[in-house]
């Protein structure tokens, strides 16, 4: 039963879907991870890669996303994931559940938070939210084996971001450890990103929903096809080995790298797109992200300002 509502709840992503936001409107990237979700808003998105395998057939990865601020420094939410290889059966990969803290409350030259999730997947399982350790991680066995595999792990990642106006520029250090073996594998995610225009101009006040309240002038939005709704940056992903052995191994470690692209619909509404490219003799050739995401304010308050 467990399984059967896992393939439903796939299958509707790729309904929903084509792809992915991550923290909505304010962190722009597949990966990488800054900004807390802002106090008592939800997000909620949908994520989908194609990817050309190295060594197996191509495949689709989907992944649907929901977090909560709990406060202005606090965040949590859950993933549901899967995946469709070319010829074999839609397959349900896992869940995830994360939870991260901003350490300080107000604005640095750097700006710390502290991220952890646990994984609860199978072997299956094959949405890059991050990649680490040794070699490359295209499914090799078969799948009815792999998707009764527990894969169950702890990731930690340490995250420093700065905005300069519009310009973010972030960088996780990552590692997952094996609730089975206690193993570390290591790796880091990196990305510089211009905001659109049109998304910052509410912003720029530094206070959500002023122009919802009386008496103040809402800015009028920008025609559909406008430069104001587009924003763009530059990302990328890698491996940092393990506690055997750390630090760049390029041939044995996955590295993408690919630019990023993100489509204003409305102030809620955002979609985004990144044609990643593999830099390594392991890594994947290429793997198209796209996504969708939807940003809900005072979800449990609504009629609160």
């Amino acid at each position: 039963m467990r399984r059967k509502k896992g393939y439903c709840l796939f299958i509707l992503l790729f309904l929903l879907s084509g792809g992915a936001v991550l923290q909505a409107q304010m962190d722009p990237y597949f990966t990488a991870i800054t900004h807390p979700v802002p106090r008592d808003s939800a997000m909620v998105m949908a994520l989908s890669d194609f990817q050309v395998a190295r060594y197996t057939p191509n495949f689709f990865t989907g992944m649907a996303m929901a977090e909560y601020g709990v406060t202005s420094r606090w965040t949590a939410g859950m993933m549901v994931e899967g995946q469709k290889i070319s010829g074999l059966p839609t397959t349900y990969g896992g869940l995830r559940f994360n939870s991260y803290v901003r350490v300080f409350p107000h604005d640095h030259l750097l700006n710390f938070t502290l991220y952890g999730e646990y994984e609860y997947l199978n072997e299956a399982s094959l949405y890059k939210m991050e990649v680490s350790g040794f070699g490359g991680e295209d499914l090799s066995g078969p799948l009815p084996v792999a998707r009764r595999t527990a894969a169950h792990t702890f990731e930690q990642r340490a995250i420093v971001y700065h905005d300069w106006g519009r310009t973010n520029l972030a960088f996780n250090f990552i590692n997952e450890t094996s609730t089975d073996s206690g193993t570390n594998n290591f790796g880091y995610t990196w990305g510089v990103f211009r905001q659109p225009e049109y998304m910052a101009m509410d912003m720029s006040t530094g206070m959500a929903g002023m122009a919802d309240m009386p008496g103040m002038s809402k800015q009028k939005a920008p025609p559909a096809f406008s430069l104001q709704r587009v924003g763009y940056g530059l990302e990328m992903m890698g491996a940092l080995g393990n506690t055997d052995q750390f630090g760049f191994d390029w041939h044995r470690q996955q590295q993408y790298v690919g630019p990023l692209f993100n489509y204003a619909v409305s102030k809620h509404w955002s979609v985004q797109v990144e044609p990643a490219f593999g830099l390594s003799d392991v890594s994947d050739p290429f793997v198209l992200r796209m996504g969708i995401g939807y940003s809900i304010d005072h979800l449990l308050h609504r009629g609160v300002r």
